[in-house]
């Protein structure tokens, strides 16, 4: 007759066992983390760039109340850099126009920079007319 297992502790399989679902789980948790980290960054330099174009967007409705010619021939990311507009890695704004000479003159200020490697970019576009 085979004596009696007592039941006061964990088998070294099952610890081992428990080990190795915790760890499992660790690693999924972790990699959960680390992919909501990178991606809140995203969404930050998004909202950097929207801004960005929000801004020179609001300039460009500036100028074109008192000048609507002064706006196209406004040098737009050369004021942006100005301005200081210019915080995200390799950061460049242009404005491009459908037809300058139409009213309304359609502008379109794209934002494009880096981001882990990757190039990254959004477009605004505004219509302004002659007052």
């Amino acid at each position: 007759m085979l004596p009696k297992r007592q039941s006061g502790g964990f088998t070294l399989a099952e610890v081992v066992m428990a080990i190795l679902i915790a760890g499992i789980a660790l690693t999924g948790l972790m990699a959960a983390i680390l992919y909501g980290v990178a991606a809140a960054e995203s969404g930050r330099s998004s909202a950097r760039a929207s801004i960005h174009a929000r801004v020179v967007l609001e300039e460009m409705r500036r100028v074109a109340d008192d000048d609507p010619a002064g706006m196209v021939a406004t040098d737009w990311p050369g004021w942006a850099a100005g301005q200081g507009l210019t915080g995200l890695q390799d950061e460049a704004i242009t404005v491009t126009y459908a037809d300058p000479a139409a009213d309304p003159v359609e502008a379109t200020v794209t934002v494009s920079w880096t981001e882990k490697e990757r190039a990254r970019s959004l477009q605004w576009t505004g219509l302004f007319t002659r007052r």
